[in-house]
């Protein structure tokens, strides 16, 4: 039998750091939650699109916007909660067992959920979950000075030698809801790392995320029509 497939986008209305980041218009007269559920519906991945919160402003955004909306208890959209309490009674307001693709609001440049998904089924038993991540192969310091990943010194690699991180960036989780919710988090213990490109990965973290992903997304747009124009 196919697993059912759904998206997931938690949102809070408020936000400390950004005021209303969620909801401030970001291009083309749509906010960051309104244009997520684009992308999202332009996948054409998704027997659901949940938008969980506790919010009537953002069950209003859900409803005009043609998905569904998950009522999320007020205590488990506080910003001292533990996560692994809101990702297990999100879990707990899904229907069924899906499989479930947390799809974030603030990562407004990822958008191929589609490949995403067919790594993800591609996986066999292999991997129990999938996150995307950014590779990097660069010099860390420790507070102290200290070389994490080399020892400085004159002797030192070239960056192409080093090992390679994988930065978790937010743009995509996917895995099966009953295991989310045993596992109180994202992802497993075995899960694919679905490398993304830098500007993939962005996410709306600051008044300075909120300006240069916009700029990022505005730039990307125009590149692409002019070269849809030169055929």
């Amino acid at each position: 039998m196919k697993s059912e497939i759904v998206a997931l986008v938690p949102v809070r209305e408020g936000s400390e750091r950004v005021k209303d980041k969620n909801f401030k218009v970001f291009v083309n007269g749509k906010s960051l939650l309104e244009l997520k559920i684009d992308h999202l519906r332009q996948s054409n991945c998704f027997d659901h699109i949940y938008v969980s919160s506790d919010s009537e402003m953002v069950k209003k955004i859900a409803i005009d916007n043609g998905v569904e909306y998950l009522p999320r208890a007020n205590e488990m959209c506080q910003s001292n909660i533990i996560w692994a309490d809101v990702v297990e009674h999100i879990m707990g307001t899904i229907p069924g067992d899906p499989i479930v693709t947390w799809a974030l609001a603030t990562s407004p440049l990822f958008r191929n959920y589609s490949e995403a998904l067919r790594i993800f089924f591609d996986c066999g038993v292999e991997h129990d979950s999938l996150v995307a991540v950014l590779p990097k192969k660069s010099f860390f310091l420790n507070k102290y000075g200290k070389g994490i990943n080399y020892n400085p010194g004159y002797w030192h690699p070239y960056s192409q030698q080093l090992e390679t991180y994988y930065e978790v960036t937010g743009a995509c989780y996917i895995g099966r809801k009953s295991d989310m919710a045993k596992w109180k988090y994202w992802f497993g213990i075995k899960p694919y790392l679905f490398e993304v490109s830098f500007r993939e990965s962005i996410d709306v973290d600051t008044q300075d995320d909120f300006q240069f992903a916009r700029d990022i997304y505005v730039a990307s747009k125009i590149n692409i029509q002019s070269g849809e124009n030169k055929h």
